[in-house]
């Protein structure tokens, strides 16, 4: 008897395992784009199912956005909000019709820092670490984009920065390895410290004749940064700047230049 229970046993796993398996294997991830219209902030909760959320990979947003839909768009893309991993598989996020406001849910939580969105403003750590993100438009009424915004999107390719943009936070873009171009709009000033910080993937950069100076690390370890052309708004480097760019094998400085950091080209061959 003993025998025979342990082998109906086994076999009764076995046949639920293998339903656990062809019901995963029957979840086909949504790849056409959902576009959701939200006429109140703080309701993208109620609009994708517990049972889509993971699959959806093409989202599109029109209305506003507080911390409480942003948590869940962070979740989409495979972080939550301590910054740990998820099943989510969003990839392409168009945010170019969505507003962010005040309100809502923290969205991020780093030790006893509580992260909320603000009016037109893309906050600190807002999607960071979210690693399946390959494709962000921003909105067009944000002006500002915080501390370590995007940083560790490993999969992030490209982002669009409108020119309602005049403030990129440090690091905002660091560590994302898989950034090939990004477009620095000309309402930006100051190319803060570590925005591109081991952008290891990023080969060109345009800094536009507004901005006057590039901060400390600004563009360390873009190992492959083959072209940048500093215009002659710039009047300081900061340290560190252009440190580890490989192939920068020539830089123009213009004469506006008054002050270059430490180490701001070591390592460029």
């Amino acid at each position: 008897m003993k025998f025979t229970f342990n082998k109906q046993f086994m076999v009764l796993m076995f046949l639920l395992l293998n339903c656990f398996a062809s019901y995963a294997a029957g979840e086909d991830l949504i790849t056409k784009q959902i576009t959701l219209k939200l006429t109140e902030a703080g309701t993208l909760p109620d609009k994708i199912g517990l049972g889509e959320k993971n699959l959806v990979t093409n989202l599109k947003i029109i209305g506003e956005i507080n911390g409480t839909d942003l948590r869940f768009i962070r979740e989409m893309a495979g972080r939550d909000v301590k910054g740990n991993s998820t099943s989510g598989n969003l990839s392409v996020l168009d945010l170019s019709e969505a507003r962010f406001v005040a309100g809502g849910d923290y969205y991020y939580k780093n030790n006893a820092d509580r992260c909320y969105t603000s009016y037109d403003i893309i906050g600190n750590d807002a999607f960071s670490g979210c690693n399946s993100l390959k494709s962000v438009n921003i909105p067009s009424s944000v002006i500002e984009i915080g501390a370590s915004a995007f940083r560790d999107c490993n999969s992030l390719e490209s982002v669009n920065i409108p020119s309602s943009v005049t403030a990129i936070g440090y690091g905002a873009f660091s560590d994302c390895g898989s950034l090939i171009n990004v477009n620095i709009p000309s309402s930006v000033t100051q190319i803060e410290s570590g925005v591109f910080m081991y952008c290891t993937s990023l080969t060109n950069v345009n800094i536009p004749s507004s901005v006057t100076s590039i901060g400390t690390s600004a563009f360390l370890g873009c190992y492959f940064l083959e072209s940048v052309k500093i215009p002659s708004s710039v009047t300081s480097i900061g340290d560190n700047a252009f440190s580890g760019c490989h192939p920068l094998t020539s830089v123009d400085i213009p004469s506006s230049v008054t002050s270059i950091g430490r180490y701001a080209f070591v390592g460029c061959i």
